[in-house]
């Protein structure tokens, strides 16, 4: 249970006695981690690698969810120039969820085209 307060404690409460070796034993540990440049560096490039792969992971979402866009307006016929570069040039998900969806309600591209 004291392994259970320690995870749940706050920055200052977690530097608290808890009468438990192993929560001492990950106390100094984490205080030598804090302590060390070499692991602040580490963790500094850990978390460069991982902002990396999210955002690479939201440029594979916006390519997916643009591919199926226009898979579904090809349903209606050619797409124009004009809408075509409109949707590769969106980089906002949320814009292209919504405009997936009002393509799937739209019964033409004409429509599509005005509720975009």
């Amino acid at each position: 249970m004291r392994i259970l307060k320690y995870v749940k404690a706050d920055l200052a409460g977690s530097e608290e006695a808890f009468d438990d070796s192993y929560v001492k034993q990950l106390q100094n540990f984490i205080c030598k981690i804090k302590g060390s440049r070499k692991m602040e560096e580490r963790f500094m490039i850990f978390e460069e690698m991982l902002k990396e792969e999210r955002e690479e992971g939201r440029e594979e979402g916006r390519s997916v969810l643009k591919e199926t866009l226009l898979l579904c307006l090809q349903s209606f016929g050619d797409i124009p120039d004009e809408v075509l570069e409109q949707i590769q040039a969106q980089q906002d998900m949320e814009v292209l969820k919504n405009w997936m969806q009002t393509a799937f309600r739209s019964k033409t591209l004409e429509e599509f085209v005005q509720k975009m």
